[in-house]
């Protein structure tokens, strides 16, 4: 689907090890110039930049895939022209941005790009476990759909009435199973609900966290995104997260970068704002189930615990 000159990929460092793990198996096959081309990020959303991306792709360039972080939307219509005659595919990668907008529009309803929503069970919407890709042609529907069945180019209903399939290529045991379907379909009927819950818990966060010293909010776009994560940047992380896992707040961090890790050496490049970011970001507690009582006690526990280091 990707029809750039070579077949490499670029894309953000800070996300889940899986999405540099495609690239990878890839250069095993064919050398490591057809691997991964690790993008820098903007370090006030954590997400790629037009300018960024176009810094970082090559002539070996097949895709670009930008990560819309925490739910963000990322808008790189000012460089699509370019990447278009570059034959350069964008896949977004939208597994924490189901629901949030591209000005009016959704994520997934560019027809410009193909993205991908993951429906986990922490995401936004989810089905239990289970996924979505949005193709951007009945051709690429058409191949989504016999790659995610072994190959198998007829549907389960057209094989019911049938003695015999056909097999035309490559193919995954990728599909999603009735069962998650009928779950996501009755959580799919309360989106709004989780919507809405959402960005006022992303809002409370933000009143709460304001008058906090050395704490830096990272930006979501709440007007037009759902909020999937609610994320800061602080000094001493290592040891505040510790403090407030003592106390019971169960922080995370979202994500070690990838381009450090062993695995993905062969493609590691100075990423300044990754790696600055990178010690310093906490993901705070965040789920449609808190209440603003929880928010107030993370933020006051958070700023006893920078205290307590000498963070504030």
């Amino acid at each position: 689907m990707a029809g750039g000159a070579g077949a490499g990929i670029a894309l953000a460092s800070r996300s889940w090890r899986l999405q540099p793990c495609c690239p990878r198996r890839k250069a095993t096959r064919r050398g490591p110039e057809d691997g991964a081309a690790f993008v820098d990020i903007d370090p006030t959303t954590l997400c790629v930049s037009g300018e960024l991306v176009t810094d970082a792709v090559t002539s070996a360039t097949a895709a670009v895939v930008p990560v819309l972080f925490g739910g963000r939307p990322v808008d790189l219509s000012a460089v699509q022209g370019e990447l278009d005659d570059r034959g350069i595919v964008v896949i977004e990668d939208a597994a924490h941005a189901f629901g949030s907008r591209h000005t009016s529009r959704r994520v997934g309803a560019n027809k410009a790009v193909m993205t991908c929503f993951s429906f986990g069970p922490i995401k936004n919407l989810t089905c239990g476990q289970g996924g979505m890709v949005i193709p951007r042609t009945p051709a690429e529907a058409d191949t989504l759909r016999r790659i995610r069945l072994l190959g198998v180019v007829e549907t389960q209903a057209e094989r019911a009435n049938s003695t015999t399939y056909r097999v035309e290529g490559f193919g995954l045991r990728y599909q999603l199973s009735s069962l998650n379907a009928a779950i996501g379909l009755v959580q799919l009927d309360g989106f709004q609900t989780a919507e809405d819950t959402r960005r006022h818990l992303w809002r409370t966060y933000r009143a709460a966290l304001a008058p906090l010293q050395g704490v830096t909010l990272i930006d979501v776009d709440v007007d037009r995104a759902v909020p999937h994560l609610c994320q800061v940047r602080i000094p001493h992380r290592d040891e505040v997260f510790t403090a407030l896992r003592r106390q019971g707040i169960g922080v995370g961090v979202h994500y070690p970068p990838n381009h450090t890790q062993p695995a993905f050496s062969a493609w590691r490049r100075p990423l300044a704002a990754t790696e600055q970011v990178g010690g310093e970001i906490l993901s705070l507690p965040f789920h449609q189930h808190l209440s603003d009582t929880d928010i107030a006690r993370v933020a006051i526990t958070l700023e006893h615990a920078l205290n307590s280091v000498g963070g504030s």
